[in-house]
């Protein structure tokens, strides 16, 4: 397998100073990488950075806005690798996972041996304060850094169905800092792919890595979860501290929703409107997102609108159960 190409932008140097820093992201998703790169920038401005992005397509107007965010700051350099579109077309998926959750396995693999140590990031983040403390971490002591899971997958039951080890504590993998030498010396991304091959997992590529580090008892350093801050636990909207540096919109409800009625949607909003992504708006993609759309229409008095979005909806609907079910 190998890049179908890549596209640099910024600075041309690629220097050693950097933080590296790389996402996997598909084409729709691209604006909200940008908002989260944007909150790094913000907030880290004496700090250089190189941003790798594993995809397998841009739309045009995002790649000018790329352009745009390196101009914007220029000590950054952000580069996109393209991947085959028919790239884990094997592997299975569920729910509404896409294959570029996939990407992030690959990214050692690719980047250029002399790179010792690697940020992974969710694209679904927003940085709130400086990444010294994270980034200065002796990453040669273990095989990553990362911030223990609070969800169901260290309950006993996810951990006997899927084969973890009792005294396990499995890590979310929205934010990792990866030791590189040991991923390749280890060959991490075939056992992780070997695993995937296997079975279906409810959270693929995180229950995947998390399986290679208990199976072959990997050094795994728990970082504070301010690294790593939970937007919701199963479902209810945690409190935010003032300690945060990385705040994760996990769960269904993203603050680039239209009808989020969150708090912390203004906190997402300032960033987006710093950046070059100020004039995305999100669109719903299934029959479930059309009708908190027409609600949240409905709410503010947009009646016409409300009204086109409940008839998407019922549309949608009818045709998503019945493509589920053939």
């Amino acid at each position: 397998m190998k890049i179908e190409r890549q596209k640099i932008f910024g600075r041309e140097v690629n220097d050693p100073s950097a933080v590296n820093i790389t996402f996997g992201v598909d084409a729709p998703f691209v604006p909200i990488m940008g908002v989260c790169m944007t909150s790094i920038l913000k907030n880290n401005p004496a700090q250089k950075f190189t941003f790798h992005v594993f995809l397998d397509a841009i739309d045009s107007p995002d790649e000018k806005k790329i352009a745009k965010l390196c101009a914007q700051f220029p000590a950054t350099q952000i580069i996109l690798y393209f991947l085959p579109p028919d790239l884990y077309n094997e592997l299975y998926l569920e729910g509404d996972y896409t294959k570029a959750i996939f990407y992030r396995i690959v990214a050692a693999d690719f980047l250029s041996q002399s790179l010792k140590k690697l940020l992974y990031m969710d694209s679904d983040m927003i940085c709130l304060k400086p990444l010294d403390e994270l980034i200065n971490l002796p990453v040669e002591k273990f095989f990553v850094a990362a911030v223990a899971d609070p969800g169901i997958v260290n309950t006993p039951i996810h951990k006997n169905n899927f084969g973890f080890s009792n005294e396990y504590l499995y890590f979310n993998s929205g934010l990792m800092y990866l030791n590189l030498e040991r991923w390749r010396d280890e060959k991490v991304s075939a056992q992780m792919l070997n695993i995937m091959s296997l079975r279906e997992y409810p959270f693929p590529d995180q229950d995947a890595i998390n399986l290679v580090a208990d199976l072959n008892d990997y050094p795994v350093k728990y970082l504070p979860d301010k690294f790593n801050h939970f937007f919701r636990i199963n479902g209810v909207e945690q409190p935010m501290r003032d300690d945060v540096v990385i705040q994760h919109f996990t769960g269904q409800l993203k603050p680039w929703f239209q009808w989020c009625e969150s708090p912390l949607k203004k906190l997402y909003d300032s960033y987006q409107e710093i950046s070059p992504w100020r004039d995305f708006v999100y669109q719903p993609r299934n029959y479930q997102e059309h009708r908190l759309m027409g609600r949240a229409c409905r709410q503010k008095g947009e009646w016409l609108e409300a009204l086109k979005w409940y008839w998407s909806y019922l549309k949608r609907r009818r045709i998503e159960k019945k493509n589920k079910h053939a």
